[in-house]
């Protein structure tokens, strides 16, 4: 099975590849003056900070070919960094009406629930393509011109339900330890419905607010409720770190654990982390470009996001221009939505007309520094 799995992904990132070689350099219109302009979240906080660099790095990559190839139209793509603080909406919104009246970003890509959310009509009244890094369910709902490049809350958690089912039977009861705000807060209920359906109650659960210098507190409630296992659900970075080390060191010995926000190179180093843990999180396909699976080692899972991001602007402003459209929102969003099934150089896509999107994922442990793929779940396994 792995390596039939891995033959498909090699013919996918050849025909992915050819494709865009193709759309970048044929039958495009005569080059413009000016550059296209993209904007990418970024961010000192801590937990944003790992996301806003891994994407940053992705997206370099996928620059450097896109504008190799000619662009969009004969007109290199240029990033445009937008602060979005410590998960700020406030900061998020000053930074984003820079982007778009002054650097006239014609696209972006974020994380952030709340960020998402609270922006999403100014998102729709710019004309900008976005798309999010976000798993929470209500940053679709706010702006018709955002689709996820990120799975949603409910199947994260539905893959972790049955990846405990499967390779953990003896778990019957977990705690979840969450952000204090709406994402944290969605996690823990969708965990709690799909853990469910498995047969796994929940016993505890505590909040604790964004980039906690300490989590003793919490743990030791969740602990006291003596759950098999303990589902970490903050925005990533160090918390999740943190959350690992403070509990083993609360004596803690059952099964940890998490989301995408584990996908960290702080993760990989943590020895505790290489005992009775797993994450869901994204796989680097083996006929992935080889600079991605580098940098993504080094950087972390939402490196491929980044550069994925660029690559389909670049796909998808080249078939606007090809259809004498102009390169809005509006056009680029319609074009995604009527595209749907996209295989880029890395993953397949299924992006929804609602705004969600099914896209691979894929079970990791840590061993020796590093993470370890376990297995990995299609876009088809999980339509």
């Amino acid at each position: 099975m792995t390596a039939q799995l891995s033959g498909l992904w090699r013919r996918a990132a050849v025909v992915g590849l050819a494709l865009s070689i193709v759309l970048l350099a044929g039958l495009l219109p005569a080059a413009a003056a000016g550059d296209v302009r993209i904007g990418i979240c970024q961010s000192t906080a801590q937990g944003p900070a790992t996301f806003s660099t891994a994407l940053w790095k992705g997206a370099e990559l996928a620059l450097a070919d896109v504008n190799s190839h000619g662009g969009i139209g004969g007109q290199p793509l240029r990033p445009v960094p937008v602060d979005v603080g410590n998960n700020d909406p406030a900061q998020a919104r000053l930074s984003l009406n820079k982007a778009i009246d002054l650097d006239k970003i014609t696209s972006l890509v974020c994380w952030g629930t709340n960020v998402m959310v609270q922006n999403g009509p100014l998102i729709d009244d710019a004309d900008i393509l976005a798309f999010t890094t976000s798993s929470g369910t209500k940053v679709v709902k706010a702006s018709k011109l955002t689709q996820q490049l990120e799975a949603v809350t409910s199947l994260y958690c539905k893959v972790a339900a049955a990846e405990i089912k499967r390779q953990y039977p003896a778990v019957k009861t977990f705690a979840v330890l969450y952000v204090n705000y709406e994402f944290g807060i969605e996690l823990r209920d969708k965990c709690e419905e799909e853990f469910g359906k498995k047969g796994i109650r929940l016993v505890a659960s505590e909040g604790h607010p964004n980039a906690p210098p300490d989590l003793r507190s919490q743990l030791t409630k969740l602990i006291d409720a003596k759950p098999d296992a303990i589902y970490l659900a903050p925005i990533g970075g160090g918390t999740v770190a943190l959350g690992i080390r403070t509990a083993r060191e609360l004596g803690y010995k059952g099964l940890l654990t998490t989301y995408g926000a584990g996908d960290t190179p702080d993760i990989y180093t943590l020895k505790l982390a290489e005992d009775n843990f797993f994450y869901v999180s994204h796989a680097t396909p083996p006929g992935a470009p080889e600079a991605v699976k580098r940098a993504t080692e080094k950087y972390g899972g939402y490196t491929l996001m980044g550069y994925e991001y660029v690559w389909l602007v670049a796909r998808l402003g080249n078939e606007v221009l090809k259809n004498g459209q102009k390169l809005t929102g509006n056009a680029l969003v319609a074009q995604l939505r009527k595209d749907r099934d996209i295989q880029t150089p890395v993953n397949r896509y299924v992006f929804q007309d609602d705004g969600y999107t099914i896209r691979p994922l894929a079970i990791f442990t840590i061993e020796r520094g590093a993470r370890k793929l376990q297995h990995v779940l299609s876009a088809s396994d999980l339509e």
